[in-house]
């Protein structure tokens, strides 16, 4: 019973990971296709414009989306591992793995997180200082293709926290009893008992002699 709702609970936890994840990776999809262009930005004087864009809020709620699905994995399987669940995986193979898997996903995290962050600044409202090139003044913009990676990272490191989340709180494996022990020996000294032997077997039987007057 206590095993079922504990896989029950694990299930629940990766789903919320991975719902978190995939939403922040189709929010940062969405993004890329609302982002600043150059025919967004005008230039006035020797200052570039930059236009409000639902990118910028798209990114943020993307980022902080991937955070709260690496923060509830985290916590799901004891901060990486260092405080081991309840019930979850000992000190073996598996839980190297998810302890691996865990602090990998962190990695991609910030990664991806770095990515977010210079789409959400270059999709920020404002202006900013023209780069003069001969007679002519440029603005700089965000290429695309940058919340595209961030994206794909996403779906990469929700991929390894759930994988972590499972590894570590997988029951730990239980050792079988060996087969000498199954069979508990009895304590104690063994006492003898005297064996007394049967009348007529191998002894004369008593007479008793009768005097006759």
């Amino acid at each position: 019973m206590a095993g079922s709702m504990e896989t029950g609970v694990t299930v629940l936890l990766a789903l919320m990971v991975g719902m978190f994840g995939v939403t922040s990776a189709v929010l940062g999809f969405i993004a890329e296709s609302k982002r600043v262009t150059p025919r967004d930005i005008h230039v006035s004087g020797n200052e570039c414009v930059y236009p409000a864009s639902p990118a910028h809020t798209l990114g943020v709620c993307a980022m902080l989306l991937l955070m709260a699905a690496q923060i509830i994995a985290s916590v799901a399987g004891g901060c990486c591992g260092c405080c081991r669940p309840g019930g979850g995986a000992s000190k073996s193979k598996r839980r190297v793995v998810g302890v691996v898997a865990s602090v990998l996903s962190w990695i991609v995290t910030a990664i991806a997180g770095w990515y977010y962050g210079q789409g959400v600044y270059w999709n920020t409202a404002g202006t900013r200082r023209a780069s003069l090139s001969g007679v002519y003044e440029e603005c700089f913009y965000l290429k695309g293709g940058v919340f595209v990676r961030a994206a794909v990272l996403s779906i990469v490191a929700t991929s390894l926290a759930i994988k972590s989340c499972f590894l570590l709180r997988a029951p730990a494996a239980t050792p079988e009893p060996a087969e000498d022990d199954a069979e508990p020996k009895p304590d104690g000294v063994a006492v003898g008992l005297p064996q007394w032997p049967a009348q007529g077997n191998g002894h004369a039987p008593y007479q008793q002699q009768v005097q006759i007057t």
